[in-house]
């Protein structure tokens, strides 16, 4: 593991601060903004220890060995996947150690920080250092023998297939999205399932299911305007397959402005639990990364995170 992980920026031992670094999130400027981010926060007396990730899963390993002592606050530059690595890495510990989370926006899509309205690096910065603090909802996801926690959303079908297809076309920046979206609407591939919704149960071919706890997904998507990260609640978006590529296209625009709930090919409503049952294993697109898969269940967690707001 190269030195620089561990290089701590502030000559600080006994900081309760932890900044945790995604150096290639989003524009791949993570080096730069971390001294950025040291110095703003050096101007108001708060000492950092840095940490930069050099790996896919670091960051969660990193936080589930963590000296629960040491830090009285986690701050995270990176995307929501990165989001998600220290979320999964904090609560899979056994101790309930319970840090406050600082978010900070570092990655392409940024789905958390638009609903928090903090797009901006220092805009971020300010809402952690006013010391605000606010308890928000975890989704639990069951699948195998597994668990993860997720803050953000859990997309199946459709959408786990455009998560794949742009993260092989990052080359091509925040367009990715959009070609991807493009190509498997023309495609127009739909899955059976059985879904049991709060103990009722539906059975269709379907496009996709996304399970929402943030407002946004993707690049500014309002795939579910009624989410609050407060609610104790899921918000399910359903597309089933009685649409045709014409009316797909036409809704596809509709996802930036949350016009799209009121479409009759959508099914938007607020759950407490939800299954999704499959012929086959299906993969899953959790807060922006392609794992896990179906069958899964998916609800609110009796664990709760306190994330830094205004």
């Amino acid at each position: 593991m190269a030195l620089w992980n561990y290089y701590l920026l502030i000559m600080s031992q006994n900081s309760s601060y932890l900044l945790i670094v995604n150096p290639v999130s989003g524009r791949k400027s993570g080096k730069k903004n971390a001294q950025l981010i040291i110095d703003y926060f050096k101007k108001h007396d708060i000492l950092l220890t840095v940490f930069f990730t050099d790996h896919k899963g670091h960051a969660k390993q990193y936080i589930y060995n963590l000296n629960a002592s040491l830090f009285s606050h986690l701050i995270i530059y990176g995307g929501d996947g990165t989001f998600n690595e220290v979320i999964n890495g904090l609560l899979s510990r056994l101790d309930n150690y319970q840090p406050v989370i600082g978010l900070l926006p570092g990655g392409s899509g940024n789905s958390v920080m638009y609903h928090l309205k903090k797009l901006h690096l220092y805009e971020a910065c300010n809402m952690i250092i006013n010391k605000k603090v606010q308890a928000i909802d975890v989704m639990q996801i069951r699948y195998k023998k597994t668990i993860e926690y997720s803050i953000n959303m859990v997309g199946w079908g459709m959408v786990t297939d455009i998560g794949i297809l742009s993260e092989s076309l990052r080359w091509l920046g925040l367009m990715r999205y959009n070609i991807a979206s493009l190509f498997h609407i023309m495609i127009r591939k739909d899955r059976y399932a059985k879904l049991i919704i709060d103990g009722t149960e539906y059975s269709a071919n379907y496009l996709f299911v996304l399970i929402a706890n943030t407002k946004y997904t993707g690049k500014g998507m309002i795939v579910a305007p009624n989410a609050r990260l407060n609610d104790n609640l899921l918000d399910l978006i359903i597309v089933k397959n009685n649409i045709n590529k014409i009316q797909l296209m036409k809704l596809l625009p509709q996802l930036f402005t949350g016009k799209h709930i009121h479409s009759k090919y959508v099914d938007y409503k607020q759950v407490s639990t939800l299954q999704i049952i499959s012929n086959k294993e299906e993969p899953l697109n959790i807060d922006g990364e392609i794992y896990g898969s179906s069958p899964v269940e998916i609800q609110i967690s009796e664990k709760k995170l306190f994330i830094c707001s205004d």
